[in-house]
């Protein structure tokens, strides 16, 4: 079932195919067969009993399930669990018997398919719209401050005016994010030495007197002007502009198997954390906001979030 059903999403083109996880019950024979049948152009990547860890380095849209209840049940429920707790969407068969000529109606492709959320498309086609519009808008309009700003980096401090990371999208999926530099250059090296004064509890450095933080970087990032250039990243597809913060890959490679849910959704500029105190929330606070945020999502909440998120950029509060 795996191999017909990869060698479908092929053929339609609707998917790449990562790779293929056997069953444990499943025969050496077996996947030797299924190697010879993909011609080693789809890797096994793992076992079955390996897969939280599989989909932790391995960035995916969807995890099809393709076993047999009666041989696998135990197994297939385990996956199921795995993915919903990761935020994972799936699929798993919806018909015991496999069709080769007739098509149900409903999935074409056998499968029933389940996300880690309520599935609003209109609403997430609006959500996508209203992003580029106020992205675009927003560049345009600020264009002048943007300037300014460019300008007082280069003047002031040593290095580039941009501060480029990689950071962990949809998915887990990375893209590089963009800001305005707030730090001195080498500012990533003297992390380690500054590790033992983290302020935040969980796998995420804040600290309010960040000697590394220049004194244009202080101001810009008080009333987070330094997250601007994120509208770039926004009008590309890489962040929307409400959604949960996109975190370091390093962060999530220590993120409990609950918490990576939150890569379930596109990463934003700003959310329910930004809102409610931002260094002042401890990480796993924070973590749950984010869980709030995508069960409870909706448009409406996120023009809320728009409007509480400005008082609390020009007021500064729970900034560092």
């Amino acid at each position: 079932m795996a191999r017909l059903t990869g060698q479908d999403l092929l053929r339609r083109g609707r998917r790449r195919v990562v790779g293929y996880v056997p069953f444990s019950n499943e025969r050496e024979s077996d996947r030797a067969l299924l190697r010879r049948a993909m011609q080693l152009t789809v890797p096994i990547i793992g076992n079955c009993d390996e897969l939280e860890s599989v989909l932790r380095r391995t960035a995916v849209a969807e995890v099809y399930i393709a076993g047999n209840a009666r041989k696998h049940e135990d197994e297939m429920q385990r996956a199921i669990q795995i993915c919903e707790r990761m935020g994972i969407p799936f699929a798993i068969p919806a018909y015991t018997f496999r069709l080769e000529r007739a098509w149900p109606l409903s999935n074409r492709d056998g499968y029933l398919h389940c996300l880690p959320y309520e599935e609003k498309p209109w609403q997430m086609a609006l959500k996508r719209l209203f992003d580029i519009v106020c992205s675009a808008t927003a560049l345009w309009a600020l264009a002048p401050l943007l300037v300014a700003v460019m300008v007082l980096i280069k003047i002031t401090s040593r290095g580039p005016i941009f501060f480029r990371q990689e950071r962990a999208g949809l998915r887990g999926k990375r893209f590089t994010m963009l800001k305005f530099r707030s730090m001195v250059a080498n500012a990533d090296a003297l992390r380690a030495s500054l590790a033992a004064q983290n302020e935040q509890t969980g796998p995420v450095f804040k600290m309010r007197a960040d000697p590394r933080i220049t004194w244009v970087g202080r101001f810009i990032r008080r009333y987070s002007i330094d997250e601007l250039p994120q509208l770039v990243n926004v009008l590309r597809g890489d962040m929307t502009i409400v959604g949960p913060r996109p975190p370091l890959p390093e962060e999530v490679a220590q993120y409990e198997p609950w918490q990576l849910r939150r890569l379930s959704v596109r990463p934003g500029l700003t959310c329910i954390w930004q809102v409610s105190g931002r260094s002042q929330v401890s990480f796993e606070q924070w973590m749950y906001m984010d869980m709030q945020y995508i069960d409870d999502w909706s448009l409406r909440r996120d023009v809320d979030l728009i409007f509480k998120t400005l008082p609390a950029v020009f007021t500064g509060r729970g900034a560092s």
